[in-house]
Formats: structure tokens, C-alpha cells, sequence
């Protein structure tokens, strides 16, 4: 007699037995072209500065090799384009360092340049770099991929930034512009590949917040309040998990605490690492968002 379902119990054992010794398909691997934006101005006061900090070209290399560890060769770089820029950046109001203002904010900070409402340094304009380096030509035509800017300190450049149709926050205010979306990192050759990858982290976790519905979620992870000696709370002080990427959080933490640890006790590599295969595409390309 017919099994009320339809099924037939031993045909559904069976499968599920060879599904477990099929292989699996291979992770997907998606190579990614990307245009280095170099920031050196001239000037004693800052090449002295920088006489001491990383080579940019050595950084990428060991971004690069780091970043196909921990997506397990999923996400591949090349560089296609390198540019430099001889200039401090035009900030988002308009003000630009020289090469003695910028000694003056970094010898005191009070002196920064900073946004009048919020307290916050002053971005760097965005709009103005995307069209002086033809960034967006380049990401229509298909040569480039994502861009990289490197810079000193107070050069503004967040973490990660979304560009293009349907851009949304990704660690800092998308630009919204007339072509596919891709994200800008903004990098600092002050410091080193530890930093670089942190910042992919942030870039992650805001891709997933959106492609989860978990920003709410994400957002409730970093307390406003909470010190940085204080350590993350227990699990069981967030809303219930409504998916994976919500548990992740819970399991693993965010790239700024460990579960129960306290600001900057991540390993952010190895928080990369655990990430779930299926995850990667949407944060090497935001278009599979």
C-alpha cells in the first residue's frame, strides 16, 4: 500500500544516504580587479612622518595573500590599475591640509579638521576622488572591480564605503552613482594587514546585516554605551536569533569583540574564517545582495 504522502520511505533513505558521500560542489571562486589609489603629498613634515610607516606595496601583498586564506580561496585580487595622488585629499567641506596643517592636527588633535555637527574628522570627498582617478568609467567598462585607497591619518577615508545604483551603508553612507555597485576600502599605510582585514570585516558585517534583514540585530551587537574595558554581553542579553548570520554573531562575535570579550579581543582572521562558504559571494561582489 501506497505510503499516504506519496513518498516511498526506503527511495528517501537511500538518497539521503548518497547525499551524504556525494561531493560537494567547490566553493565559488570569484577573482576581483582592483584599482590602488596611492595618497603621498609632498612636503618635510610628512614624508618624514611616513618615512617610517608600511610600504603600500607590501601591504597589498599581504592583503592579498591573507584575504584568499580566509575565504578559503574563494576571494582572489588582482591589481589591474595603480595610481598615486601628490596631494592631501579635498575633504567633503572643502578644506584640504598642507603639508604644515597636517603636522599641526597630528601633533594636536584639537587642530584635526572636523565635521561642526557631529565632532567626527572630516571625510574625505568621495565624489571628488571617484572623478579625478575616472573610478567609475573604469567600473562600467568592466576593468575595474573595487577600489582600494591608500593614505595617512586625517586623510579621511572610512573603513569601507558603497558606491553606485542601490548602494547602502557599508561602514559608512553610500554614494549613490550610475553604474553596478562596488565597494571603496579606505586603507592606511600608517598601520598594517591586521587593520586591512579588520576592515573587510566591518564590510561583512554590514553586507550580511542587509542581506540577512539583521542591521537592527547587528546595531544591538555594538552598544553605544558600553565601555571598551566592559566585555560584550552573554548571548542571552540579544533578541533570539532569526537566521544563521544572527547566530554567528552570538557564536563567534563581531570584529570589534569576541562573545564576552572587550573592544579589539577579536582575532579578525580567524572571524573571517568561520564564515559560512555560501556567504562570501554577496561580500566580494554586492551585486549578488
Amino acid at each position: 500500500m501506497a505510503n499516504a504522502s506519496g513518498s516511498n520511505p526506503f527511495m528517501d533513505f537511500i538518497k539521503w544516504l548518497v547525499s551524504l558521500f556525494s561531493p560537494k560542489p567547490p566553493p565559488l571562486t570569484m577573482p576581483r580587479k582592483v584599482m590602488v589609489i596611492i595618497f603621498r603629498p609632498p612636503g618635510p613634515n610628512f614624508q618624514s612622518k611616513a618615512g617610517s610607516w608600511s610600504d603600500p606595496n607590501t601591504l597589498v601583498a599581504g592583503y592579498i595573500a591573507r584575504m584568499t586564506e580566509v575565504s578559503h580561496n574563494q576571494l582572489t585580487y588582482q591589481v589591474t590599475v595603480t595610481k598615486t595622488g601628490s596631494y592631501f585629499p579635498v575633504l567633503k567641506d572643502g578644506r584640504c591640509y598642507d603639508d604644515a596643517t597636517w603636522a599641526q592636527a597630528i601633533a594636536d588633535d584639537t587642530k584635526a579638521y572636523r565635521d561642526a555637527a557631529t565632532g567626527k574628522y572630516e571625510p574625505a570627498d568621495y565624489g571628488r576622488i571617484l572623478a579625478d582617478f575616472n573610478v567609475l568609467q573604469a567600473v562600467k567598462d568592466g576593468s575595474v572591480d573595487e577600489v582600494w585607497l591608500f593614505g595617512g591619518p586625517l586623510f579621511g577615508f572610512p573603513e569601507s564605503c558603497m558606491v553606485g545604483k542601490g548602494a547602502f551603508w557599508c561602514n559608512e553612507d553610500p554614494i549613490q552613482a550610475e553604474t553596478r555597485r562596488f565597494v571603496v576600502m579606505g586603507f592606511n599605510y600608517e598601520r598594517g594587514v591586521k587593520e586591512m582585514v579588520h576592515d573587510y570585516g566591518h564590510r561583512v558585517e554590514s553586507i550580511l546585516a542587509a542581506q540577512f534583514g539583521s542591521i537592527a540585530f547587528l546595531n544591538a551587537m555594538y552598544p553605544r554605551d558600553l565601555a571598551a574595558s566592559a566585555p560584550l554581553p552573554p548571548a542571552a542579553s540579544f533578541p533570539a536569533p532569526k537566521n544563521a548570520f544572527e547566530q554567528f554573531l552570538l557564536d563567534h562575535g563581531t570584529v570589534h569583540r569576541l562573545p564576552g570579550g572587550v573592544v579589539y579581543s577579536q582575532d579578525e582572521a580567524a572571524w573571517l574564517s568561520a564564515l559560512q562558504a555560501e556567504w562570501w559571494p554577496a561580500t566580494i561582489d554586492p551585486q549578488r545582495v
